[in-house]
């Protein structure tokens, strides 16, 4: 069981790593039509077919999910910003907006999930390697980056955000 877990979690940041490492278009990241990964991975263009018909239809609920919680965290903000607004009254929209973050976690662990049982273990082997090397990148590049707490600069005008 805990290496099931295990996997499920491993291709969960897989595939979100790798998401990140190409290109966007315009409807999102599409990592298997890369031809890369459909090289490194063999993926039959039956697997890309079923690949992408998973994330075309998890696609409409995660935009409208997305937009749910930007709203809700605006509102948030907003309310955080009242001085009228009691504390219990804020708990419970806070319970509101995490409620909307996990169903969008949901719906976007499923989509994973779906897709991971397109691949083999083989491919899900590779493509956990590739996004090993993937992250050892990126954090090679993060640690090659000027780190702006390092810098003397004065907080911004408002001061720090309460809600990224």
């Amino acid at each position: 069981m805990v290496n099931v877990r295990k996997l499920f979690v491993a291709l969960v940041f897989c595939a979100l790593g790798l998401s990140a490492a190409v290109p966007a278009t315009g409807q999102g990241i599409k990592w298997w039509q890369s031809e890369r990964f459909q090289k490194e991975l063999t993926l039959s263009p039956e697997q890309i077919t079923r690949l992408d018909e998973i994330f075309q239809s998890s696609l409409p609920a995660l935009r409208a999910q997305k937009r749910a919680l930007d709203k809700l965290e605006d509102e948030l903000s907003e309310m955080i910003l009242d001085a009228r607004v009691l504390e219990p009254e804020l708990e419970a929209f806070v319970a509101r907006v995490e409620a909307a973050r996990a169903e969008l976690a949901k719906t976007r662990t499923l989509q994973l999930y779906r897709m991971r049982r397109v691949l083999t273990v083989d491919q899900h082997t590779r493509m956990k390697s590739l996004h090993d090397e993937w992250e050892r990148e990126r954090r090679r590049n993060r640690d090659d980056r000027p780190h702006p707490e390092k810098k003397n600069d004065p907080p911004p005008p408002n001061g720090p955000s309460l809600i990224q």
